[in-house]
């Protein structure tokens, strides 16, 4: 076997035994118990009554946010047996995942068919999004680490800055109120694809902590079996509560990994290795002032160094591609809420340095907002605004957002807004801008059934690519869409799920469609869940409008299983079996065929939690 087959064998046989131990010392401490509480079963009845702080930075009722917005559970992601954040948005109706070969390799993450590069990712409310070309590394995040995901489908600029397509905000996990907890996992898979993890988490007096830590590898999974990986990562979390009222946070977040990203020998004749490792650490303060005003101040770094090494197969001829960023930021803004209105205001500076092999660049950036919330009886109305100094112009973004809960059931939305995107750091270009205009509506009339839907328009100028006539020239793009999403209760523990997008994106200078902007995805999900066993089959498409002579193919769907059994179980400690098979029937989507999407493979593993 080769040195990687050996340390991916080896962590996964270690961390595996380890499991095993701590599942067989826990078996003499538990009785077959009662079957866990089943309240957190899916309310369609209140599917708009949860909170996010994604859209606007004001925590608030999702019925009174105006933006097409996406909530996923702690419960939802534990069904999913996923390995990393890239694997929980590709279930997602509305989001293109692009990924490359096995969990944990190089993901690009597209919303209602914007680039990659137009998502803004928070973790706890940080970008994560790396100066180079505004990337987004959703595989770096664990799954183990989120307890849940807020998805914002549209510009998000009045609140956050550069989100011209979009955020998705990652929510960690919190210390546990108790003593101590947690839990040790293991997989194993198909040519020694391994994730081993271990978490714990607790409370003593005031101090509250989480620690997270894990080995993610794989020998690469057929076709793509030269896109290797190997990644650590750790993530902790102290959180410790003030006397009187309010917290303060210290978080800190390792990631390395060493994976291969391309390898294609016959159409490219050129492969590619990619070292990353990042490093997030975080300080902030959540202090209420009175019964109406809160202080909130975050401090983070965040130190990101990828290196490839690209190769020339049939001459052997190698080079490197270097690139570094560093971000130092604080950020803080006050929240006033009374009894019908939210408002925040608040301020953002970043000091940002971004060396490559060509050049060194810094610059000093800041913005602040104004973002509020009325509500008038039924009708909430979403008023924001921001400024920006970026370093290459100022920008000014603007967002307006209505809803009006017609009658207990039924919730109509509004919603205009326009953007930027700084994606080019090292370059002198104007910023990417955007127009997005939504309308929606969101219904539980029909008995046993939730079902939402939204009409959207983008429009999107000074965008600089390399499908363009003229590379150079930068062009103005009009996307109109619709999308529709369906839920149905449980029934004998069994639901459905749906979701469907459509795009239509054209270039204004004459009408043609852009390629490589998907034009339909399609989410289809059947779920089972009884507290003792669970399955998830997934079902996903996306018709991603490649170009013509790439060899593309996106004909059908790639279905995913995932089962799960939690065999024995008392209040806090559980042991739990479960398995997934990905791409059951060899189904094959991709734009390139440079790039094609992993054949059927299988992994299955142990987590005990105590």
């Amino acid at each position: 076997m080769s040195a990687m087959t050996n340390i991916n064998f080896l962590n996964s046989l270690r961390v595996f035994l380890i499991t095993l131990f701590l599942g067989l010392c826990v078996v003499p401490c538990l009785a077959w118990g009662d079957d866990l509480d089943n309240d957190d079963s899916l309310d369609l009845l209140n599917a708009w009554q949860g909170t996010s702080t994604g859209a606007s930075r004001i925590p608030k009722p999702i019925s009174q946010s105006a933006e097409n917005i996406t909530v996923l559970t702690a419960k939802e992601i534990g069904q999913l047996n996923a390995h990393t954040l890239a694997d929980i948005l590709d279930t997602v109706p509305g989001v293109q995942m692009q990924l490359r070969g096995a969990p944990g390799g190089v993901a690009f993450t597209y919303v209602q068919s914007t680039n990659y590069n137009h998502i803004t990712v928070l973790l706890d409310g940080i970008s994560i999004n790396d100066l180079g070309d505004h990337f987004a590394n959703v595989s770096a995040i664990p799954a183990q680490i989120i307890e849940r995901v807020e998805i914002v489908k549209g510009s998000a600029s009045s609140a956050w800055g550069q989100a011209l397509g979009g955020v998705i905000n990652v929510i960690t996990k919190s210390p546990e109120q108790r003593k101590l907890g947690g839990s040790v996992t293991a997989s194993i898979g198909e040519r020694t694809t391994a994730d081993t993890r271990a978490e714990i988490t607790g409370t003593s007096g005031r101090l509250g902590y989480y620690l997270s830590s894990g080995y993610l590898g794989s020998n690469g999974i057929s076709p793509n079996s030269a896109l290797s990986l190997n990644s650590n990562s750790t993530y902790a979390k102290l959180a410790y509560a003030l006397p009187g009222q309010g917290e303060m946070q210290a978080s800190f977040n390792y990631y390395h990994t060493d994976r291969g990203t391309v390898y294609s020998p016959d159409i490219l004749d050129f492969k590619e290795k990619q070292n990353v490792n990042s490093l997030l650490a975080t300080l902030a303060l959540n202090k209420p002032l009175s019964d109406s005003l809160v202080l909130d101040i975050h401090a983070s770094h965040i130190n990101d160094r990828q290196t490839n090494f690209d190769t020339l197969i049939s001459s052997g001829s190698e080079w490197t591609v270097f690139g570094k960023s560093q971000i130092s930021a604080v950020k803080a803004s006050l929240l006033w809420r009374t009894e019908n209105n939210t408002l925040v205001g608040g301020s953002d500076y970043e000091h940002v340095e971004y060396t490559n092999d060509s050049s060194f660049r810094k610059k000093d950036r800041w913005g602040v907002y104004l973002n509020d919330t009325l509500t008038l009886g039924p009708l909430s109305v979403s008023p924001g605004v921001r400024f920006d100094r970026t370093g290459t112009g100022d920008q000014v973004s603007a967002a307006f957002g209505t809803t009006w809960q017609v009658t207990d059931t039924t919730l109509l939305r509004a919603y205009t807004a326009r953007g930027f995107g700084v994606f080019q750091f090292t370059q002198n270009v104007s910023p990417e801008k955007i127009w997005t205009s939504q309308v929606g509506a969101e219904s539980t009339a029909i008995p046993y059934l939730w079902l939402k839907t939204t009409l959207f328009r983008n429009e999107i100028w000074n965008v600089y690519s390399s499908r363009n006539l003229d590379p150079a020239v930068p062009e103005r793009r009009i996307a109109l869409g619709a999308e529709l999403e369906a839920r149905t209760v449980p029934v004998f523990n069994t639901s459905l799920g749906a979701g469907y997008t459509f795009t239509d994106t054209v270039r204004t200078i004459d009408d043609h469609q852009v390629y490589e902007s998907a034009r339909h995805t399609l989410q289809l999900a059947l779920r089972y869940d009884d507290s003792t066993y669970r399955g998830v089959l997934n079902g996903r498409h996306v018709y991603w409008n490649g170009v013509p002579g790439y060899g593309g193919k996106y004909w059908g769907l790639i279905w995913d299983l995932h089962l799960g059994a939690t065999l024995l179980k008392r209040e806090n400690s559980s042991l739990e079996l479960f398995f997934t098979g990905h791409n059951l029937f060899n189904g094959k989507q991709f734009m390139d065929e440079t790039l094609p999407n992993n054949s059927r493979w299988f992994e299955g593993g142990m987590r005990v939690r105590f």
